[in-house]
């Protein structure tokens, strides 16, 4: 969908740019956004809530760092309070039945991407300075994306 590479050491500041990019590759807004604690705050809750009231898509960003083997906490009962800070809510958002569901999805889809990148083409980029080292990523992500349909049509032919 679409790839980016930065040299700022958190992601904090990429939500905004990666929904807009996804969107102008799809030529659509996807349906379902999921996203770690390293994408949360207030300012990208906020866009995120304008961008749900047209209810085309719906954000899941976990509000906080979850450890592994943590146990999942109760699903909310009752109204959501109407004092509750954006945060609040995203935070109940993710412990219901969907938010959890479409969460931890995310470890499924996405970190697995990573791992295979770094063993098949190495950890590092080669190149020096951000244009050409996010070229090479984005080099790197391309034909990730084609062995992974060279697999499919291989594995269904």
């Amino acid at each position: 969908m679409a790839t980016e590479l930065n040299n700022t050491a958190v992601d904090v500041q990429q939500l905004v740019p990666m929904v807009q990019n996804a969107q102008d590759t799809l030529e659509a807004m996807p349906g379902k956004w999921s996203a770690d604690a390293g994408y949360c705050s207030a300012a990208n809750l906020e866009h995120v809530k304008d961008l749900e009231a047209s209810g085309a898509t719906e954000f899941f960003i976990s509000t906080r760092r979850m450890k592994h083997n943590q146990p999942v906490p109760e699903s909310p009962r009752g109204r959501i309070p109407a004092n509750a800070t954006p945060a609040e809510r995203m935070a109940r958002k993710l412990k219901t039945k969907k938010g959890r569901t479409v969460y931890a999805r995310r470890k499924a889809i996405v970190e697995p991407v990573f791992g295979q990148i770094h063993t098949r083409q190495g950890k590092h980029v080669l190149l020096r300075g951000l244009e050409k080292a996010s070229g090479e990523w984005k080099l790197m992500a391309g034909c990730h994306n084609l062995l992974k349909l060279f697999s499919y049509r291989t594995a269904t032919a």
